[in-house]
């Protein structure tokens, strides 16, 4: 049977992953031809963090090298983005004029850097984004002549991207629009602990705060103290090209603080435009059912480019989801469909647990069960609705974190069981053990002396 031609527009984790599971279940299908606009391999973008704090290198996060691509017959092109689709004709045009025609085609094409409005007319050297190991190799070149940083947005890759600027040795100030640090993942007081926590490690902030301007003015400011607070100088880094450099940073309060280098890590925006531009429905990203499919019956999408319903997706078990529909769906293997599930959350930063799935926030249709030890940084809050658990957030005994995460999707009825729920998997009798522990999930029984090493609790 001849094969068919199969061509993967992105070469992202979502791509690569879609890659792995066609290889699982039928290798010999398809003529595999994949579009990347990277130019080089295939790696984990979640493991960036790291690289940029030193901890490992960038080729430490290869998943797919492109030795990968010729030992499994797949077609790698590089560096020459497609710049139109022809959906009637089943082609596409690269921006080199190269032509391809495909059977089926998938795009992948992931998201691109939400820019606050300070930045986005703006020319000026040191602000940068965080979204892959180019941002990171400019990043690693400006901090190597600086002495601060300021990173924009206090959300998950925010915070890592602080991180890993503090173990490179710079003061960093980290300006968040919330009230409290991951507030879409956290709530106040787990955000607050969060905070103290970072705050120790010599990272400042400041909240409930917005970029009005970004400067190269050489103006000494009169607001001496918040700038001194912020580190930095006018003169410490050597500009790395023709721009001006940036020098200072404006907040919506007035406070002027100097810094030669501005991490932008708000969020991320589907990167729909190709799709747009040839025709196919899309709204904040590409839209798609639940075979992954576009308005396109061959033409399918998957990861951070599409918009399922309301959702857009930017945390990696919902890309995985998808892309094992999406191989069932190619292969014919399964009819598997796509649905939206929770998720959880971590923070890759030494030291720091915290876990945080389902629900976070307290509402008049909720109930929650809230147990803090202030003096061992301890926190822990289950929310239930209709006597169901639909969230969890615990800061600093993690532990549990999957199991409450299993109770989430399982759906069993379990605030009954409350007092004994907040302390884990641990403390809960055998009894309630059985009834509650999902299938695949060890059951333990302990004693006082153990609890108080599980739960950070004192017998």
């Amino acid at each position: 049977m001849a094969k068919v031609d199969l061509i993967i527009i992105g070469n992202g984790m979502s791509g690569g992953r879609l890659l792995d599971e066609i290889l699982k279940r039928d290798p010999d299908r398809f003529r595999i031809t994949v579009f990347g606009a990277e130019g080089c391999a295939n790696y984990n973008r979640i493991m960036l963090s790291p690289v940029l704090a030193g901890d490992i290198k960038a080729d430490d996060i290869i998943t797919h090298s492109e030795q990968w691509y010729r030992d499994h017959n797949i077609t790698l092109h590089s560096n020459d983005p497609v710049i139109a689709i022809d959906a009637e004709n089943r082609t596409l045009t690269c921006q080199s004029g190269s032509l391809f025609s495909y059977d089926t085609l998938v795009l992948a094409t992931g998201s691109d850097a939400v820019i606050p409005p300070a930045a986005r007319d703006c020319d000026l050297d040191g602000i940068l984004s965080f979204r892959n190991l180019a941002d990171i190799d400019r990043i690693m070149s400006r901090a190597g002549n600086s002495r601060h940083a300021t990173v924009i947005g206090g959300g998950l890759l925010g915070l890592e991207a602080a991180w890993g600027l503090r173990q490179q040795g710079l003061e960093v100030t980290v300006i968040h629009r919330g009230g409290w640090l991951l507030n879409r993942q956290l709530d106040p007081a787990a955000g607050k602990l969060l905070q103290q926590s970072l705050e120790a490690r010599g990272i400042s902030f400041r909240l409930n705060a917005e970029i009005t301007q970004f400067s190269a003015d050489q103006t000494l400011y009169s607001d001496e103290s918040s700038a001194i607070r912020a580190g930095g100088s006018e003169s410490e880094v050597h500009p790395t090209s023709e721009k001006p450099s940036l020098q200072h940073i404006t907040l919506n309060d007035g406070t002027v603080l100097n810094t030669c280098l501005a991490v932008i890590a708000i969020g991320i925006t589907p990167n729909h435009k190709l799709a747009k531009i040839s025709g196919f429905d899309c709204d904040r990203g590409v839209l798609v059912n639940d075979r992954m499919q576009s308005s396109h019956p061959n033409i399918y999408a998957l990861g951070e480019c599409t918009q399922f319903g309301n959702h857009t997706f930017g945390l990696v078990a919902p890309l995985w989801d998808q892309a094992m529909v999406l191989a069932d769906q190619l292969c014919q293997s399964s009819d598997s469909r796509f649905s939206v599930q929770p998720c959880a959350t971590k923070l890759k930063v030494s030291g720091i647990d915290l876990f945080s799935a389902g629900e976070f926030l307290d509402s008049p249709e909720t109930e929650s069960v809230v147990c803090q030890d202030t003096t061992s940084g301890v926190y822990r809050k289950l929310i239930f609705r209709d006597q169901i658990l639909t969230g969890v957030v615990l800061y600093g005994a993690v532990n549990d974190g999957n199991w409450y995460f299993e109770l989430i999707q399982d759906r069993q009825q379990a605030q009954h069981l409350a007092p004994e729920l907040i302390f884990g998997l641990r403390y809960c009798d055998a009894e309630s053990i059985s009834r509650l522990t999902p299938v695949g999930v060890e059951q333990v029984q302990t004693s006082a002396p153990e609890l108080s090493l599980a739960t950070g609790a004192s017998s």
